[in-house]
């Protein structure tokens, strides 16, 4: 009865610090973004610049995303996976940074949608106020138009949240 009841204590205390570590307010934000892929622009681990806007609202600047080339197609979905970055306005200082994947629906006569669900794994030492972040989820979700339909996403607009 008492190794029940040390267990049950010692449930509460890793509880209450995960809560105490997560009280930090989420950030909420909107994306703007067009389609910049060019097959020579690839990062460090072959993933292509694909998509590439601002966000605003919780955090401002510029937001890029790199995918990793081939992505899977099943009927009308798409399943990929990407690293994304968040730069201040003028892309001197890369501010976030993380991983994340998720889906497009391609959805004939409509525009495309888009979820995904990722991790921040970066936060630049240079701002404190983010280290916060590190290691938090993130979730983003949004629609985009299509330059040829069903093949080619162009324009679009999303949000982005860091829990």
């Amino acid at each position: 009865m008492k190794l029940i009841k040390l267990l049950l204590v010692s449930t509460c205390l890793v509880f209450a610090t995960t809560a105490g570590v997560n009280a930090a307010p989420p950030v909420n934000a909107t994306t703007e973004y067009a389609f910049v892929g060019h097959l020579e622009q690839f990062d460090d681990e072959g993933r292509l610049l694909a998509w590439e806007g601002t966000i605003s609202g919780d955090i401002e600047g510029v937001i890029r995303w790199w995918m990793v080339v081939p992505f899977s197609i099943t009927g009308q979905v798409t399943h990929f996976e990407e690293r994304w970055e968040i730069w201040d306005v003028n892309m001197t200082f890369l501010l976030l940074e993380g991983y994340n994947a998720g889906t497009t629906t391609n959805r004939p006569g409509k525009s495309g949608v888009w979820r995904s669900n990722g991790i921040v794994t970066y936060v630049n030492p240079g701002f404190p106020e983010l280290d916060e972040w590190l290691g938090r989820h993130m979730h983003e979700s949004g629609e985009f138009s299509w330059a040829i339909q069903g093949e080619l996403p162009f324009l679009g607009t999303g949000i982005f949240r860091v829990n």
